[in-house]
C-alpha cells in the first residue's frame, strides 16, 4: 500500500536538499545491489495509465518494464503484433516479478501463465482509483475483461 504523505512531508522533500550521487557512484550502486525488474501487464484498455504505473513501480524502488511505454501500441501498429508478443514474452522470462494492474483480459491471462510456470512472484492491482491510488489485492479480486 503506498504511503501517503502530508502537505507538511511533501514541502520538506522540496526544500531540503539531499546529496546526489555521482554518475560513478549511481552506476557502483547499481552493480553492487541491482533493482528488481518488474514487468507490469496491464490490458490495453488501460494504456492511458501506462505513465502513471511506471511512476507507481519506480516510487515502489523497482525498475519497470511496461511494455505500453516500450512498444507503444504495437509501434503504432507499424510492428506485426506476433513480434511485439514474442518480445514481450521475452521480457516476462528475464524479469524478477510479473506485477498486474486492472483486468484480466486475454492477453494477460497469457502473460501470467507465463510467470506462473516460470514460477515468478506476483502481485495484483486495483487501478480503479487511479491516479489517486493503487490497491495491492488478492488474484481473486480482479475482475476479466
Amino acid at each position: 500500500m503506498p504511503v501517503v504523505k502530508t502537505p507538511e512531508d511533501i514541502l520538506e522533500r522540496i526544500f531540503t536538499p539531499t546529496p546526489k550521487a555521482s554518475p560513478a557512484e549511481q552506476a557502483e550502486l547499481a552493480l553492487r545491489r541491482p533493482k528488481q525488474l518488474i514487468y507490469c501487464a496491464l490490458s490495453n484498455r488501460y494504456f492511458f495509465w501506462r505513465q502513471h504505473i511506471t511512476k507507481f513501480v519506480l516510487d515502489e524502488g523497482h525498475v519497470p518494464i511496461v511494455p505500453f511505454m516500450l512498444f507503444d501500441y504495437y509501434l503504432l501498429h507499424t510492428v506485426p503484433k506476433e513480434t511485439v508478443r514474442s518480445a514481450c514474452n521475452n521480457l516476462i522470462v528475464r524479469c524478477d516479478q510479473m506485477w498486474v494492474f486492472g483486468n484480466l483480459s486475454l492477453g494477460v491471462k497469457v502473460q501470467l501463465g507465463i510467470a506462473k510456470r516460470l514460477k515468478k512472484p506476483v502481485r495484483y492491482h486495483d487501478i480503479t482509483d487511479m491516479p489517486y491510488r493503487v490497491v495491492s489485492v488478492p488474484e481473486g479480486l480482479l475482475k476479466e475483461d
